[in-house]
């Protein structure tokens, strides 16, 4: 994790030749945390997603990474789409004057349908040095049958460094917020950019949440 004083630029090639986090190939082990957030956020027609309505432009937002508010965390990438093997730099600001940057790579992209559902989205690890030690991917969802639009993060994680061990209740309480936010985030650009069959689609269901667990600004 570096500290970022000031306008001091952060610098994702010191990131893109670390390995990743220590254990973090081992998965999930016992005591860490299993995450999941879901939201429902809009509705369209049955079927795969239309070339212009809300799932597609959620997957493209989600590709891009534009995920979390700028406010609470804004990123550093080589490219958009993101690939497998790119290092996406996070930055988070701590305190005014001072921000926290670290990173994760990219393991998987994905877009695939089955007979009952369509998702769309990539799932990153972090690097050496990252806060956290874990995994987390970020989806759109779209059930075929009833053309609900869901958007999830779930992950797993432990506290990667020392400071993240001392201070994890903080830590814990940042990632609650953020979960929420990068939710409202995603829900508005559905909102915004969203178009079915030249019909604003059905939003009330995106008043509904489902959380088992909290997401993570840290991973």
């Amino acid at each position: 994790m570096n500290w970022l004083w000031l306008n001091t630029p952060a610098d994702l090639s010191a990131w893109e030749t670390r390995a990743f986090s220590a254990t973090a190939d081992l998965g999930p082990q016992p005591g860490d945390k299993r995450d999941n957030h879901e939201r429902v956020v809009a509705v369209e027609g049955p079927g795969l997603p239309d070339s212009n309505g809300p799932a597609r432009h959620l997957a493209n937002a989600i590709l891009r990474f534009d995920v979390f508010p700028p406010g609470w965390l804004s990123c550093l990438m080589r490219r958009t789409p993101v690939e497998i093997g790119d290092t996406i730099g996070l930055c988070h600001p701590l305190v005014p004057g001072l921000r926290l940057f670290f990173a994760a790579r990219v393991t998987e992209r994905f877009e695939h349908a089955d007979h009952k559902q369509w998702r769309c989205g990539f799932t990153y690890r972090t690097l050496e040095g990252h806060p956290a030690c874990g995994e987390e991917t970020f989806c759109v969802e779209k059930d075929l049958a009833t053309g609900q639009i869901t958007v999830a993060l779930r992950s797993w994680s432990r506290p990667g460094i020392w400071i993240a061990k001392l201070t994890y209740p903080i830590m814990r309480s940042l990632q609650l917020r953020a979960a929420r936010a990068a939710l409202d985030n995603l829900q508005s650009i559905a909102h915004s950019e969203a178009q079915t069959d030249g019909r604003p689609p059905n939003f009330a269901a995106g008043r509904h949440l489902r959380t088992m667990l909290l997401g993570s600004p840290w991973l």
